[in-house]
């Protein structure tokens, strides 16, 4: 049989293709035929939109299509064989689809260019977006492993419409608690049944869904974010998006519900936030008009081509002007372009926040993110750094910077002739001189609704054995109080005293509970702040920077683990930067360059301020 072959579109910003699935027995190989519709003119109910992973494009399996031999992957061939079967409305079934890897020519460059900057306006036209989840069973499940003594059962059963249907349901039933005020009909079951061993199966199963690789798709968060609706079909079941969404959501952030303990040591091992990772509604600190938010909640998501990290998501921010979608370039060219005109245009370092040893892979000067592999910073640093230090300075008071240039505005900013260096004014705060280990709250940890023991040990391990001689400054640098003049986590620095006196002070610290309060009530407030101190320990590290001089106090701090400090690494204030950052002097040269190591905290030196003691700092 002859191979299908494109033929090229009239116009790529004007033209769209479509494919129509031809019904036919459910075994027969799949038949589709495609046609070109101009785009400007699409009528009401004209599409549907596949969202979907694309599976293994090693390992292909051929269709029809217009006559044709047409290789796609077999997951794909997979929704096409279900999405002809009756699972659909004959008034769906009729709607055509538009499905990326058929209906762009993925080996024209330009037509590819051409298309992925309407991709949101391709998914927002949709009549609906279908999100094809896969069926009962896949290979990919093989991954997904459940310590059956946590879950109490004898063993997973495989998936079958059976066991999907009930986790559909489960899904249901966590939607209804999240909307106690809103009750429906749909179910009739409570949640508290689900905790028996016969109905611990649809926990599993729902977590067996979460844990499909759709839920790492970037693409995704684009296709969700602009659908006007989105379905999920799993095998021949379908339900709402949103119902997964909220589930999700409650599953996370149950409030006051209450639950039984069983179930409540059920929601930490399910997933869901690899839900909510990709509804970008649900994102965490998200502002579209800063598209370096939108890059550090969707860092842990896989896309195949790693320029898409930048080029997936222009769909859904409003800070695109720096980005230029070009496939045609390698990924290091398109990192460093948009770091250097974001640079340029905006006179600040914000970008630099994003920025974890990225020359580490010796293709990157390391002021520019790598966008391939996890930022590498605590999320509380983060958070910090892309809101409070810009609030801090919008509303600071005009006095205090009379006369002087704004902190956050770069001063003698030049790249070199190359565009791999980049030199700004700085100032030096010190060096390393002790470094802790890097802490791991969850790895082996027996029952995952109980950090304190943990928890306990690494705050111990930090003020004691790593870090001493800090004195008040360890548990400024372990809460994170970024307040320049008055601390703004008062009621954390409660918390924290009286947590370590409930769990015996670690050594070292000295705790000021007051006496006689009552047992449960400090309880559950302890357990509200291990969920508040969890990340500002976990995959951390803390350090100690040297004295500049003998009166000076020992003064510490914060970095993510993952960005390999070291001993000896040095401590700068950049001009334009939103933190302290760790610099790596490369060689003994007075004006020696500087790798980027990481952005930090550290004590004292979080909010930028104009020094006399700058000179001038180059990053390659």
């Amino acid at each position: 049989m002859a191979t299908f072959e494109y033929t090229r579109l009239p116009s790529s910003t004007h033209n769209l293709r479509f494919v129509c699935v031809l019904p036919d027995e459910a075994h027969a190989i799949v038949r589709c035929d495609m046609y070109t519709w101009i785009s400007d003119n699409l009528p009401e109910r004209t599409y549907r939109a596949l969202s979907y992973t694309w599976g293994d494009d090693a390992s292909k399996v051929p269709i029809i299509l217009n006559g044709k031999e047409f290789l796609v992957t077999a997951n794909l061939e997979d929704a096409l064989r279900h999405l002809r079967s009756a699972s659909f409305r004959e008034e769906d079934q009729e709607l055509p689809l538009w499905i990326d890897a058929v209906c762009i020519n993925q080996e024209d460059s330009d037509e590819r260019d051409s298309q992925v900057r309407r991709m949101r306006s391709i998914y927002e036209q949709a009549d609906h977006v279908i999100i094809w989840l896969g069926k009962y069973n896949e290979p990919t499940d093989g991954r997904f492993k459940i310590d059956l003594r946590r879950w109490g059962i004898g063993e997973v059963e495989d998936n079958s419409e059976v066991m999907a249907r009930a986790a559909f349901v489960l899904a249901l039933l966590l939607k209804e608690k999240a909307n106690p005020a809103k009750p429906t009909s749909e179910i009739s079951v409570r949640l508290e049944d689900y905790i028996h061993a016969n109905n611990m199966q649809a926990w599993a199963q729902l977590s067996r869904l979460f844990n499909r690789p759709w839920f790492e798709r970037l693409w995704i968060i684009q296709e969700l974010a602009v659908s006007r609706q989105a379905i999920v079909l799993w095998g021949n079941l379908r339900i709402a998006w949103p119902t997964l969404e909220k589930a999700a959501k409650f599953i996370l952030r149950p409030g006051n519900a209450v639950l039984s303990l069983h179930i409540q040591k059920l929601f930490p091992l399910l997933g869901a936030h690899r839900i909510t990772q990709v509804a970008l509604q649900s994102m965490l600190n998200v502002d579209t008009k800063n598209i370096l938010t939108v890059l550090h909640n969707t860092q842990n998501t896989k896309c195949s081509d790693s320029r898409d990290r930048l080029f997936a998501i222009l769909g859904v921010v409003d800070d695109t002007e720096d980005v230029d979608i070009d496939y045609s370039i390698p990924v290091t060219k398109v990192y460093t372009r948009w770091a250097q005109k974001r640079i340029k245009r905006l006179n600040t370092l914000d970008i630099l926040s994003a920025c974890a040893d990225s020359s580490r892979g010796g293709d990157l000067p390391s002021w520019v993110p790598d966008l391939r592999r996890p930022f590498g910073q605590d999320r509380i640093l983060w958070n910090h750094s892309q809101t409070s230090v810009k609030r801090y300075w919008d509303f600071l008071p005009s006095r205090f910077s009379m006369g002087r240039k704004h902190p956050l505005e770069c001063t003698h900013l030049s790249f070199s002739q190359d565009g791999l260096g980049l030199s700004i004014d700085g100032e030096f705060l010190g060096k390393i001189e002790a470094l802790s280990q890097v802490a791991d709250v969850v790895t082996d940890l027996r029952d995952p609704a109980d950090l304190t023991t943990r928890l306990r040990n690494i705050v111990d391990l930090w003020s004691v054995n790593s870090i001493p001689m800090l004195s008040n400054n360890f548990r400024d640098a372990l809460l994170r109080d970024f307040m320049p003049f008055k601390p703004s986590n008062f009621e954390l620095e409660r918390a924290y005293d009286a947590w370590c006196e409930y769990n015996g002070t670690p050594k070292g610290i000295q705790s000021n509970v007051p006496p006689n309060v009552n047992q449960s009530r400090q309880e559950t407030a302890m357990r509200d702040f291990e969920r508040a101190l969890f990340p500002r320990v976990h995959n951390c590290q803390m350090f100690k920077i040297a004295r500049k001089d003998d009166y000076s106090p020992k003064v510490g701090g914060i970095v993510g683990g993952n960005c390999g400090a070291e001993i000896g690494d040095e401590l700068w204030r950049l001009r334009g930067g939103l933190t302290p950052f760790i610099l790596r002097r490369l060689s003994t040269a007075p004006n020696a360059e500087h790798r980027l190591i990481s952005p930090c905290y550290l004590t004292g030196h979080m909010y930028p301020q104009s020094s006399s003691a700058e000179v001038l700092v180059t990053l390659v």
